[in-house]
């Protein structure tokens, strides 16, 4: 189990580049085996920086480390997202009503987990995740 002191310290060593390729801290070791993955680097590529701040305006670079780092090193749930990829979402209650969430590629063919996406969801968009997990879960094709 990930203590609470090495969690933090994950979160702390997170400075992103918004210029280019940033490799972060190795997952959880809980996280992991309940995926049931082996470890490597978490990579947050510049070209999804430049997606993610088309599609989520709303996030600004000063919250990006946070976000990734509490969703990443502190989640409070870890959903499977896809029937057919590798893609889990980890997620994190930030308020009552708002959570962030970041949507990870672990394939097994790439040499680290790759951040697709990061950003805030709301309550009602927090539920759809949880029952798309169970839908996965239910019709996992491993």
């Amino acid at each position: 189990m990930t203590t609470e002191a090495e969690k933090q310290k994950k979160i702390g060593n997170i400075h992103i580049d918004f210029d280019s390729d940033n490799i972060l801290p190795e997952l959880n070791r809980e996280d992991l085996e309940k995926i049931g993955a082996e470890s490597k680097p978490v990579l947050l590529k510049k070209s999804i920086i430049e997606k993610n701040k088309k599609h989520h305006p709303d996030v600004s670079q000063e919250e990006y480390e946070k976000i990734i780092g509490t969703a990443l090193y502190n989640p409070e749930k870890v959903l499977r997202a896809n029937i057919e990829k590798p893609y889990y979402n980890f997620i994190i209650r930030v308020r009552e009503d708002k959570s962030s969430i970041v949507l990870l590629d672990m394939s097994d063919k790439n040499n680290n987990f790759e951040i697709i996406n990061c950003h805030y969801i709301k309550e009602r968009q927090l539920r759809q995740k949880e029952n798309t997990a169970q839908r996965t879960d239910k019709n996992k094709k491993d």
